[in-house]
């Protein structure tokens, strides 16, 4: 769903509207795969944290799962992908300090990231972004410190204690959030994260079932213009996400070939970019699924060539 909702961004021919900002959501379709992200993170995360004796190996697991393949994502890009779609001869684009600014800003997972590559792209009609997707992890990894550091504390050693800690960090978030090592656009990433926080604290006490579910989204829908939409879509998010995953039969069929997810997140934009190139003509249904094929393909070969290896070493 995340490169139908870059589609309009990046592909020459699409125009549509959103279908949830045409549903009247008041968020597009990339922010609720994101937020989806953030809050079964959150939670898998959490569960991740409880289970380690030793806190810190928690990071080593954290490293281990975001940083290969996302370092091989800026190295190929740069050095691969930017020699091939530049407009620049070779040897003057590799000699670019843009290209190792690129390389080094983004593996740095600052807020301050490099979004474009000397001729590359640019050509594009509407963006010459090489990968837009990019900016979450700087986020993702700040809330596992942030996680990691509640644990070092001692804040995980009471469910009531940690539920309080939560619930405070998502407070100054709220009020002061220049108290919180956050950048601006990271609040409504860490809301979701918080919320899957507190439903693996709580996972017990947790009613899921499509009655709530569906009374959850009824809910936001009534809130759509009050001051706590944001909340409650949070909510009605996270009920019909579980929902979902607890009570629907997975396809398991597939899990056999691997999990390109993250792969297929990582690639996406860059993907879509390649189609924008080549096929500027393309409607929303070709685009995306060409721009699909080819994020698959460099995510399962993400998962088998970088991703599982990594893993191996937890």
């Amino acid at each position: 769903m995340v490169i139908y909702g870059h589609a309009k961004a990046i592909a020459p021919a699409v125009e549509h509207e959103d279908f949830f900002v045409w549903a009247g959501f008041g968020h597009y379709s990339g922010h609720i795969v994101v937020n989806i992200f953030f809050l079964v993170s959150g939670f898998l995360v959490t569960g991740s944290l409880m289970r380690q004796r030793n806190p810190l190996n928690f990071f080593k697991l954290r490293a281990l799962r975001l940083v290969p393949g996302y370092s091989v994502n800026v190295a190929l890009l740069a050095l691969v992908l930017g020699t091939v779609m530049t407009a620049l001869p070779v040897r003057d684009y590799l000699r670019s300090p843009d290209v190792w600014a690129y390389i080094v800003k983004n593996l740095h997972l600052s807020s301050d990231m490099a979004w474009n590559l000397p001729g590359v792209f640019e050509q594009n009609a509407k963006t010459s972004t090489i990968n837009g997707s990019q900016w979450t992890l700087p986020a993702e990894v700040r809330m596992y410190v942030l996680l990691g550091v509640a644990r070092l504390i001692g804040l995980f050693h009471s469910v009531r204690v940690a539920t309080f800690a939560t619930f405070a960090i998502m407070a100054i978030g709220a009020f002061v959030p220049y108290y919180l090592p956050l950048h601006q656009d990271w609040f409504r990433l860490g809301l979701y994260f918080s919320l899957g926080v507190l439903a693996y604290l709580h996972r017990d006490a947790i009613q899921i079932s499509y009655v709530f579910a569906i009374g959850m989204v009824g809910l936001a829908v009534l809130t759509r213009h009050l001051p706590g939409y944001e909340l409650t879509f949070a909510l009605a998010t996270g009920a019909v996400v579980f929902a979902a995953a607890y009570l629907t039969r997975p396809v398991q069929w597939l899990e056999r070939f691997g999990d390109p997810s993250y792969g297929i997140y990582l690639w996406g934009w860059p993907a879509q970019q390649v189609v924008a190139r080549y096929a500027p003509d393309a409607g929303l249904v070709l685009h995306v699924s060409l721009a699909l094929a080819l994020a698959m393909v460099a995510g399962y070969a993400s998962w088998h060539l970088v991703e599982k290896h990594a893993l191996k070493l937890k």
